[in-house]
């Protein structure tokens, strides 16, 4: 590898040690900065913007924004905290699953943010270590990203396979359970966890 590929890594990594110590949007902001270095100081060429994968996000966003705002959200929220209530002492299962189904079916993980303090309501009264269930919540959101058919990671996962002939089903069929496995597995070490 030449000089030039060390000295565009350093530019990349400085930037993220900057970013990390702004925090917030100063993260951004040094991964601006560091873009701009890229392109203005080597000459790099910016690639083109992911339009499909912006108009996905932009998607997804706008119908979480109506379900919020015509009161689904809530409706759901209601019901998840029927259920958890309903069974206090497995909330290290029952959160996580609630919060990776929310995510799931509305492809984003912003929408189990309006459970998170029920979840830990709910094991304060349990007598559970909070930490424990809102910790494999956050995980389960995040792992209903990946088999959400609404989400970008499924649109762009979709579109890096569909060259080797991958279909959308294959990629659910594989997702899907295998991420519904891992939180169940993370679920059941911080239950053992002491």
């Amino acid at each position: 590898m030449d000089m030039m590929f060390w000295m565009e890594l350093a530019v990349v990594i400085i930037a993220i040690f900057i970013g990390a110590k702004w925090g917030g949007a100063g993260l951004g902001a040094a991964g601006g900065i560091g873009l701009g270095v890229l392109v203005f100081g080597f000459g790099m060429q910016p690639g083109a913007p992911p339009v499909s994968v912006l108009l996905i996000i932009t998607a997804v966003i706008t119908c979480a924004s109506i379900l919020q705002g015509s009161g689904g959200l809530d409706f759901l929220v209601s019901i998840a905290e029927k259920l958890l209530r309903r069974n206090p002492k497995n909330i290290t299962f029952m959160g996580p699953l609630v919060c990776y189904l929310f995510t799931l079916f509305c492809g984003t993980a912003y929408v189990a943010f309006s459970v998170y303090p029920v979840i830990a309501e709910v094991a304060i009264g349990a007598r559970v270590r909070p930490e424990r269930p809102l910790t494999m919540s956050v995980i389960g959101a995040q792992s209903g990203i990946t088999g959400s058919p609404m989400s970008a990671a499924t649109g762009a996962m979709i579109a890096l396979l569909a060259v080797k002939g991958v279909t959308p089903l294959q990629i659910f069929s594989v997702a899907i359970p295998a991420c519904l496995l891992g939180v169940l597995i993370g679920c059941a070490f911080m239950f053992k966890k002491r």
